[in-house]
């Protein structure tokens, strides 16, 4: 009998060889999915995207609402031909377009966020009790509430209690994994980026108040659950680094955020949590050195574009969990190339087996529907052992396809979007 999905996570995760590799690849966004309609992708096969093209995953334990409650009321203060300015359910005020021709990248203007200083701060924290009911029980008709959010960013909510997740959860084969908004994630939320890097420097104090407070109140809404349900998998959402480095210190790190990402990690290892990871864009080896191995096992989605090589950081770091890597701008243009780019980053993989490589972030609309079927079938074949550099995938999923209508233009998008060139 094989390896289950759930065994074979924790194997790459313990950087042992499962009897093959898992089949992960990456998600296409719903504008990547409308582009793919008109080059031959049926609406039945979105609808059973995963089991076309034989997709493993992670099982969720149910509804985990890490948001304000109660959410303030959406305002809309203005509109002027397709942007509007308005108040979202987080106390923001921002312009978006009101019609995104890339949902899922929706591009957003902050204008103004509700924490400032201590007092505003008092006011917020109110909104996060972690014993609000509606953050574990569904509450019927939210998936379907009108909103003003352009693309429905952080608006759907699960739609069962997690205590009616925990036998398929803890008797499944697939490994369980739940995603927690991070620290700086968090905060810059509450502050936005400008206003947080400012209370680094000015309120220092104000700044570990906060941490430590986002702190408890995850592990006050985790407790429970994670003490019926066997997770394996802890993604921190952090999002802290450009391309070229992180948007704060290393010493900055250390002070704020160290002695906080100690504490999760001891409490998700009382919880027999078997890895923790963090996501974040831009470049991060800084943030690797920073973090690695104290405070986390792991790293995703290593983006190409912000001069990441999974290859320098596994040789430095031998053990990192390290998901992602492929290049998405390498299946933009032709098979070869995205053959090129997955066979590099198998190559490392077969070398590291703590390395699986996926898509190094959301899959963009402007990578065409072949190129993507192609590597998904060079992944499948390399995954299960085949010959790196004389595999040929047999193409059997494209053919499933129908004609192309149109290719997906980005500046045509932008024009639509904001009215001009």
């Amino acid at each position: 009998m094989g390896m289950t999905q759930r065994d074979r996570f924790h194997s790459v995760v313990a950087g042992e060889r499962p009897d093959r590799m898992p089949f992960w690849y990456g998600g296409p966004r719903s504008s990547t999915f409308a582009a793919w309609r008109r080059q031959g992708l049926s609406e039945e096969l979105v609808h059973h995207w995963s089991e076309f093209v034989s997709e493993e995953g992670f099982h969720g334990i149910g509804k985990l609402d890490f948001e304000p409650l109660p959410r303030f009321e959406e305002v809309i203060l203005a509109e002027s031909g397709n942007e509007r300015t308005w108040i979202d359910h987080y106390g923001v005020k921002r312009i978006d377009a009101i019609h995104q021709p890339t949902s899922g990248f929706a591009t957003r203007k902050y204008l103004e966020f509700p924490v400032k200083d201590e007092a505003t701060f008092r006011g917020y924290s109110e909104r996060y009790d972690p014993r609000t009911p509606e953050r574990f029980f569904p509450v019927p008709g939210e998936n379907d509430r009108e909103t003003a959010n352009p693309d429905g960013y952080r608006v759907e909510q699960g739609n069962v209690h997690w205590k009616e997740s925990v036998d398929a959860c803890n008797d499944g084969d697939e490994p369980v994994s739940i995603t927690v908004p991070g620290l700086w994630w968090t905060l810059r939320d509450w502050c936005g980026f400008e206003g947080l890097c400012e209370l680094c420097v000015d309120e220092p104090e104000l700044v570990d108040e906060m941490m430590r407070f986002w702190t408890d109140f995850i592990i006050q809404v985790l407790d429970e659950p994670l003490s019926a349900i066997q997770v394996d998998h802890v993604l921190m959402n952090e999002d802290m680094a450009y391309k070229t480095g992180p948007m704060l210190s290393p010493a900055m790190m250390r002070r704020f955020m160290i002695p906080n990402y100690l504490r999760l990690r001891e409490f998700f290892r009382s919880k027999k949590v078997h890895c923790m990871t963090m996501d974040t864009d831009g470049h991060c080896s800084q943030v690797i050195n920073t973090f690695y191995p104290a405070s986390i096992e792991g790293i995703s989605p290593m983006e190409i574009a912000a001069n990441n090589d999974p290859e320098v950081y596994l040789c430095a770091w031998p053990k990192l969990v390290v998901f992602g890597g492929i290049d998405k701008r390498e299946l933009q243009t032709t098979k070869e190339r995205t053959r090129k780019e997955v066979l590099r980053r198998y190559r490392l993989a077969r070398r590291f087996p703590n390395y699986v490589p996926t898509m190094d972030h959301g899959v963009p609309p402007d990578v065409p529907i072949r190129n993507f079927l192609y590597m998904v079938e060079l992944i499948q074949g390399y995954a299960q052992g085949e010959d790196l550099e004389r595999y040929e995938p047999p193409c059997r999923l494209e053919r499933e396809l129908g004609p192309i209508e149109a290719m997906f233009d980005p500046m045509a998008a932008y024009a639509t979007a904001y009215g001009r060139d």
